[in-house]
């Protein structure tokens, strides 16, 4: 079991797959697995939160929010790593609000180690190559570059931001910053190996030139897409509110265009808001010793907003993608990424700038050491979508597939289910994309299945995708890009590709086999949903 990572769905994936017998590489692209969860600085689990209502009337009929926290609903070890977490802060966005580096230290390796020595992970590690056999439909091997920082490098090579150090990440010299060390993971020659996309950008796809999609397409579930039109970005960050004046590490001068509170610009409490949404550390109001997570959204009705960047879409286009996988970089825009980085600090001072009565604006400063980051920002970006597989004969999950009348309780009982998730579909559009009209309606989802088919590939047989690079069209992954179902979507695909390492069989055989497959991702995650009596709105 290889798993190409960096996301949440990857270090699921990985476990599972080891804990299920089989001997897994992770390949994870910073020094912090996770995803979502820790690198990329979103460490405040997103939960279904809304109820389905009775047009007209604004009757409740299903509580969606009741049913996906159900305990009896969630994956085993992502709630007892919740739940055991020390020290949660007190936000309004969600139950579970953490520091990043803590839930690396006391969850996340408790789980890597109980996995024993049947779970290898090369941390700093990026893919450069996928070689394919001849028939090419088959994985036979990676080239991978993992990076030491060399001596004097100030945290542990975080201290440049991520749109200036990719490309020496992807370099196989040694440069300045680093020494590199290049390897080939090839599949074993004595037994069945499977390899997991489970990357935020979706390079094993780009790579292998396998069928994927990128941006959103025309219909849900079409092949038809608008390749510069996705979702946007953001650099998230975290605050410190200290006692008295304090030197802040943030890079002086940064200026953005529409910076605001947006939908709160009205509230007298806006400021207030804004801290407590994602907070980490602390409770009650705002007092010296919080720590605030800074992942805040932009308005487009009033034009102003955070540090979420709808400016540009972070990810190349097809053309230019294949035309880079001579010399892979990861296939991203490092301009809209480095303009990214602006805007976070930019929002990072005018929201500082903009503290209430009472708070010395000297009083705020980037916290780094959470993010384990010395230039304050996190590791890589938070990524909303990404290059998403195309399944077996053509299959995609659908937005229409997560959707229905409330009688109707879930979304699509596919007789290959094999994960649950519950989220609406939340897009953040950009500003210089047209986004389709369906996509500019709010859609609020049923308790919603990923069939097994979302885990495939229409050409690669020894090969799976978890989370966002699951087959599914842009409208569906807005709404299982959330944390729960990350890991419900990487447990599953984790334990299927053991059964496949196992038996020798191909995606497309396990298919077939899908009763016995989902016996035994049952025994790791929910495949069937539990009703609570709370959920049935009168």
């Amino acid at each position: 079991m290889v798993v190409a990572g960096g996301s949440t769905a990857a270090f699921a994936a990985a476990v599972a797959a080891a804990e299920s017998g089989a001997r897994t590489l992770l390949l994870e692209p910073t020094n912090w697995v996770g995803g979502q969860l820790t690198s990329s600085g979103v460490p405040a689990v997103d939960e279904a939160w809304h109820t389905i209502r009775e047009p007209g009337t604004e009757r409740p009929l299903l509580n969606v929010a009741a049913v996906a926290r159900t305990p009896e609903n969630i994956t085993p070890n992502f709630y007892k790593a919740l739940t055991t977490i020390r020290q949660p802060g007190e936000c309004w966005v969600s139950r579970f609000c953490f520091c990043p580096d803590q839930f690396v230290a006391d969850q996340l390796r408790t789980l890597e180690q109980r996995a024993g020595d049947r779970l290898v992970v090369w941390l700093d590690t990026v893919i450069k190559d996928v070689e394919l056999d001849a028939s090419g439909r088959r994985v036979v091997a990676l080239t991978t570059i993992s990076r030491t920082p060399r001596p004097g490098v100030r945290g542990l090579g975080y201290d440049v931001l991520p749109s200036r150090d990719l490309p020496d990440w992807y370099s196989t010299a040694d440069s300045e910053r680093f020494t590199k060390q290049v390897r080939r993971v090839q599949a074993s020659n004595e037994t069945a190996t499977v390899f997991i996309d489970a990357t935020e950008w979706g390079e094993v796809l780009a790579l292998s030139d396998a069928p994927y999609l990128i941006g959103a397409e025309t219909t849900d579930g079409g092949s038809e897409s608008i390749e510069t039109c996705g979702q946007a970005t953001v650099f998230c960050f975290v605050e410190r509110l200290h006692e008295g004046p304090a030197d802040d590490p943030a890079p002086p001068g940064a200026s953005a265009p529409g910076l605001g509170f947006g939908s709160y610009r009205h509230r007298d409490d806006a400021w207030e808001k804004v801290w407590t949404y994602r907070r980490i550390r602390g409770d009650g109001p705002p007092s010296p010793g919080d720590l605030c997570l800074q992942n805040w959204g932009f308005s487009f009705s009033l034009g102003e907003g955070g540090n979420d960047y709808p400016f540009g879409y972070l990810f190349k286009g097809r053309d230019a993608t294949a035309n880079e996988c001579d010399d892979w970089q990861g296939g991203l825009d490092l301009q809209v990424m480095a303009a990214a980085e602006v805007r976070a600090f930019a929002w990072h001072r005018w929201f500082k700038d903009h503290a209430p009565a009472g708070i010395d604006p000297r009083q705020i400063t980037l916290d780094s050491e959470t993010l384990g980051t010395t230039h304050g920002l996190a590791k890589l970006p938070y990524i909303r979508d990404t290059r998403r597989s195309v399944g077996l004969d053509g299959f995609l999950l659908r937005l229409a597939d997560l959707t229905g009348p409330a009688e109707q309780r879930t979304g699509t009982r596919f007789a290959d289910r094999i994960a649950l998730g519950a989220y609406p579909a939340d897009i953040h559009p950009l500003q210089c994309a047209q986004m389709p009209a369906y996509l500019k309606e709010a859609h609020d989802t049923l308790p919603f299945y990923i069939p097994f088919r979302a885990l495939t590939n229409a050409r690669l047989e020894n090969f799976l995708v978890a989370g966002k690079t699951m087959a599914q069209s842009f409208a569906a992954n807005s709404a299982t890009r959330l944390h729960p179902v990350e890991w419900s979507s990487g447990t599953a695909a984790g334990v299927a590709a053991a059964y496949m390492a196992r038996t020798g069989r191909t995606a497309s055989e396990a298919l077939d086999a899908i009763d016995e497959v989902r016996l035994l991702i049952a025994e790791r995650t929910p495949v069937d949903w539990t009703f609570p009596l709370s959920a049935n709105e009168q």
